[in-house]
């Protein structure tokens, strides 16, 4: 099957010209039968009042005369405007009209024709027998030169009646007035009529078949407009064109798809970026510990350096700096695929957080920053994983010793909330701050607000990002507040229910 004949707007059209074409046929077809049916009454009313008509002008003719003499004429007169064969039988069963014919007084054979008393002045005088339709052929001449030949001896009639009251011959009878003749009009063929009607309903037919299926494919074609659009850019999407975007207005179907395509390419050239500047992040970090061994490795290998004590310190720092930043990496990868597994046990939270923080104190005296940790008694266990509780803690203390200049303070405390639904671990420092404009992406992986990229001021970016995903895992939610230049509040909620499912 052809690309063509499987596409919506091919599919629409079809569907949409098959009902027109059903209605058309249906009003056709209704209007076909009531027309006949109309034409077949008005037939048989047409009938009714020639055959009235062939009454007249016979019995006048017969009256005129007080014979049949003359009724030939009158018969093939009638027969050439009707179409119709005609045979008059009197009493005796003999034949004394034919308008078909020669007068031979031969006996008829009635059962072929219609049969029709022939009435003069109430009395019976014979019978008419007519025959019509396409059996046969009328008389030569034809229905204008008749209806003259009529009006001519209508005319004729007329003045012999005006100078009968005059002329004495009329009166002695020596002259015979003109038999007397109805006037007849012409009438148009039924047949022709009904087949000009049935050529009109055809054309008009085919003519609203044509205009309706012209709109339909307009109307499809304009409906279908936007999904060729989005159909389109797709495709540039799958060449990896993330910056496609489509016009789309809310409201309807079609339009909230188009916003919809835009928010998934939006999404998708976020994740993109993302995923480059991950790489490019990742590049770095491994960079610089890698570049740092390397350099003393081949100092040493070149006789530069001793492999003494304090060499072999720095690269077993610059070793565990790597591993450290690799072990980051694949927990974020682990958590963020759902893939880690929580060892949940029911733990002390305040006793966690409490020897969590009390580890950084060496740390915070050696900078005369100032460590505070307050807990609240008689808190309820939590179902949590004591490790990762930790890991929280601890990225979270070592970040805000990090930004507290020194002198400074950290404060370290432990709640429950107003009903008792979750435990609160805050982490508030006296150290720069966060601006306005990185307080949104300090969750983000490897941001970090000093561009300087110092792992000493920094780190690698990765510790806030692995405590909200950690967070997050046991159910609970994290969130900072921040004032610029002055202080910074990371709080932490973590219920005491613990997660909904086992990690």
């Amino acid at each position: 099957m052809p690309s063509w004949a499987r596409s919506l707007q091919f599919r629409l059209t079809l569907g949409f010209t098959l009902i027109l074409g059903g209605a058309l046929l249906s009003v056709s077809a209704f209007a076909y039968a009531t027309t006949e049916r109309k034409i077949d009454a008005f037939s048989e009313e047409i009938s009714i009042a020639r055959a009235e008509r062939l009454d007249q002008v016979v019995s006048q003719s017969y009256s005129k005369n007080d014979n049949w003499e003359g009724v030939q004429n009158a018969l093939e007169q009638v027969s050439r405007l009707y179409d119709w064969r005609i045979v008059i039988e009197d009493q005796a069963g003999l034949i004394v009209g034919d308008s078909h014919s020669v007068f031979t007084r031969s006996p008829l054979l009635s059962q072929v024709f219609f049969q029709r008393p022939l009435l003069v002045g109430g009395i019976q005088r014979g019978n008419f027998y007519i025959e019509t339709g396409d059996v046969f052929v009328a008389p030569p001449g034809s229905q204008s030169s008749i209806i003259r030949k009529l009006s001519q001896d209508l005319q004729r009639q007329s003045e012999a009646t005006s100078d009968k009251k005059t002329n004495p011959q009329y009166k002695t009878g020596q002259i015979s007035p003109p038999p007397a003749q109805t006037e007849i009009s012409a009438e148009p063929q039924l047949s022709e009529l009904a087949s000009a009607f049935n050529r009109s309903l055809l054309w008009s037919g085919l003519a609203a078949a044509a205009a309706g299926i012209a709109m339909v494919t307009y109307t499809t074609r304009r409906a279908l407009a936007p999904v060729h659009v989005l159909s389109a850019a797709a495709s540039e999407v799958a060449r990896g064109d993330l910056s496609q975007r489509v016009d789309a207005n809310q409201g309807s179907e079609l339009g909230n798809l188009g916003i919809a395509f835009n928010d998934m390419a939006g999404a998708l050239e976020d994740a993109e970026s993302e995923r480059r500047r991950l790489v490019a992040d990742i590049a770095h970090e491994l960079r610089s510990p890698l570049t740092n061994i390397q350099g003393y490795l081949e100092a040493i290998r070149d006789g530069v350096l001793e492999a003494d004590e304090s060499t072999v310190d720095t690269i077993y720092s610059q070793t565990n700096h790597l591993s450290s930043l690799v072990e980051d990496l694949r927990l974020l990868a682990l958590v963020e695929a759902g893939n880690l597994r929580l060892e949940l046990i029911n733990a002390d939270i305040s006793e966690l957080v409490k020897n969590a923080a009390e580890a950084f104190r060496p740390r915070a005296v050696d900078r005369s920053i100032g460590l505070e940790v307050t807990v609240s008694v008689g808190m309820p266990g939590i179902r949590l994983d004591p490790t990762r509780i930790r890991q929280v803690v601890s990225n979270l203390v070592d970040n805000a010793i990090t930004h507290t200049p020194d002198g400074g303070s950290v404060v370290v405390n432990v709640s429950p909330t107003t009903h008792a639904v979750a435990a609160i671990i805050s982490v508030s420092d006296t150290g720069t701050g966060i601006s306005p404009d990185d307080l949104p992406h300090v969750f983000d992986r490897f941001y970090r607000v000093d561009p300087s990229r110092n792992r000493g001021t920094g780190g690698a970016g990765l510790g806030l990002t692995i405590v909200k995903r950690l967070v997050e895992a046991h159910g609970g939610q994290v969130e900072v507040t921040s004032v610029f230049g002055s202080e910074t509040t990371f709080t932490v909620h973590i219920p005491f229910a613990g997660p909904t499912t086992d990690a």
